[in-house]
């Protein structure tokens, strides 16, 4: 190896060095001004809290809701905190058979009912188009129609309620057995 290419080399390993040097650096100044941002935040949050009285700090605490979770009938107790998205949540209810709903989103393509028509079990109702598909609609059970709630040509959302269908006899809803109290726990 000649001279000049040694000192190429030496030059090119300075270089990175310098270079690696650098990058060290700069990440060294952003931790300190993360560092600096975090005890300035601390140092506002000590001054609120210093200048609240012990009497609203307690309150404060009380204001915090815990809600008590038993996973088992005979099981302990635990005291929990429910989050935002569990708390807002949509609550559950038990669907009304009565109401005809689209399964997947789509087009009504044509009604073949009217308001106050008596359909059969098996009667074509509708014709919904979806995914390139056109979907016979078939009555569910004998009733009457009693709301058409969507128009020719009209785009239906998922689960979105199409036609509301009075029942010649009522339905048996019965209550389940098993609950969330036991858990499907029946003796």
């Amino acid at each position: 190896m000649k001279m000049s290419e040694k000192r190429d080399l030496v030059k090119k390993r300075l270089k990175a060095k310098e270079k690696e040097l650098e990058k060290k650096r700069k990440e060294d100044e952003k931790i300190a001004k993360k560092l600096k941002k975090e005890e300035k935040r601390l140092s506002k949050e000590q001054s609120k809290n210093h200048s609240k009285t012990p009497k609203a700090h307690s309150e404060k605490q009380e204001k915090i809701k815990y809600d008590i979770l038993q996973i088992f009938t005979d099981a302990r107790k635990y005291k929990t905190t429910y989050t935002k998205k569990y708390i807002n949540r949509v609550p559950w209810k038990r669907p009304d058979p009565q109401e005809i709903k689209s399964i997947i989103p789509g087009v009504v393509t044509s009604l073949e009912v009217k308001v106050g028509d008596h359909v059969q079990k098996g009667d074509h109702i509708m014709t919904f188009e979806a995914m390139k598909m056109l979907n016979l609609v078939l009555a569910p059970f004998d009733g009457v129609v009693e709301t058409i709630l969507v128009k020719e040509g009209e785009k239906v959302p998922k689960g979105g309620v199409m036609i509301y269908l009075k029942s010649d006899r009522e339905f048996d809803i019965t209550e389940d057995f098993v609950t969330s109290d036991d858990l499907g726990l029946v003796e």
